[in-house]
């Protein structure tokens, strides 16, 4: 059962960054479903590693593309990027040395974490990318 669903509210119309978010929501739902059925340290482990990398080369591409086109709230939005980054290291390491079981709530706050930022710091891009050639 998948715990966060694609639709067109999330969209920011662009096609390349909508297909990103829509890998996240899978990976998010591949998370999910591993913590759900209580899955192995070492399965979780892994996904959540993946899930970090794919994040950071996400962010990568965008704040990529807002340095290219001086994006004006470039510096807002890469600190969002900057605090999701240490509280998922900070997941990670506490999970990994064994003080943090990882739980529903873990995959919550990833679901609503990029949820809200889709919907309210990426959809501001949205235009301004648009209108820069982004596709």
């Amino acid at each position: 059962m998948a715990l966060f669903t694609w639709n067109e509210t999330l969209s920011v119309n662009i096609n390349s960054i909508d297909e990103q978010h829509k890998k996240l929501i899978d990976m998010i739902n591949d998370f999910y479903d591993n913590i759900a059925s209580r899955s192995n340290k070492d399965n979780i482990s892994t996904l959540l590693s993946s899930m970090k990398q794919y994040t950071l080369e996400h962010f990568t591409r965008e704040e990529n593309y807002m340095k290219k086109f001086n994006y004006p709230d470039y510096e807002s939005h890469k600190k969002e990027h900057d605090v999701f980054i240490a509280k998922v290291n900070d997941l990670e390491e506490k999970f990994t040395s064994g003080k943090l079981v990882l739980s529903l709530e873990v995959t919550v706050f990833l679901r609503d974490w990029l949820k809200k930022h889709i919907m309210g710091t990426d959809k501001k891009y949205s235009d301004f990318f648009i209108k820069n050639g982004v596709k």
